[in-house]
């Protein structure tokens, strides 16, 4: 049956899949004392954030009553929840992007994206897919990759793409950014997962 609520999580992030600012001011005297780990869990926690909110937005916008969840939202029997984890945060070298661009020192974000239902007390895998964006070239126009087809429970589909940066700048960090653009390649994998179960119109996109 069609879910009454999607409850988007933040992605599971791990420090160790965090790759920090490659850049020549990143390794300034000034920034020498700052800690690396306490750095990779704050851009970690931006991106997660960024993700799940632009998510959220998305999946509200295909007609869903789409929640931005924490652990104790409540779930029922009709909700759907939409979660994963981070495998790459790579904020990749700043410098390089702006000074020669043309995808020299790209940032990149790769997540393992997971759609679960509850049945009873053990939640089921509807579907399960990777999402995979970088920098790309700078400047440039948006170029899409294809899309892989999600086609059911327990089966892993990609979704690659290049985003450029230039357009979005509300986030700090490059890997956020790139979180707008991953959010919308989510939706629309999963804008395909719904229409095939007939809770959406085939043609309705974020």
């Amino acid at each position: 049956a069609r879910p009454t609520q999607v409850n988007v999580y933040a992605f599971a992030v791990d420090p160790a899949t965090v790759l920090l600012n490659a850049g020549p001011l990143a390794r300034l005297p000034a920034n020498a004392d700052a800690d690396p780990t306490a750095e990779k869990l704050e851009i970690g926690r931006e991106v997660a954030d960024a993700l799940a909110t632009e998510l959220t937005a998305r999946i509200t916008a295909l007609g869903f009553n789409a929640v931005r969840a924490e652990p104790e939202t409540p779930v029922t029997a009709a909700t759907l929840l939409v979660t994963g984890a981070f495998a790459k945060i790579d904020e990749g070298n700043r410098a390089r992007r702006t000074v020669i661009g043309l995808g020299a020192g790209q940032s990149s974000l790769a997540t393992s994206v997971r759609v679960l239902a509850p049945p009873g007390p053990a939640y089921r895998e509807l579907l399960a897919f990777e999402a995979r964006t970088d920098s790309g070239q700078l400047p440039g126009a948006l170029v899409l990759g294809p899309a892989g087809a999600a086609a059911g429970a327990g089966t892993a589909a990609v979704v690659t793409s290049n985003a450029a940066l230039g357009a979005v700048k509300s986030y700090r960090s490059a890997a956020a950014q790139q979180a707008r653009q991953q959010a919308d390649h989510i939706a629309s994998e999963l804008a395909t997962y719904f229409a095939r179960q007939g809770w959406i119109a085939p043609a309705r996109r974020p």
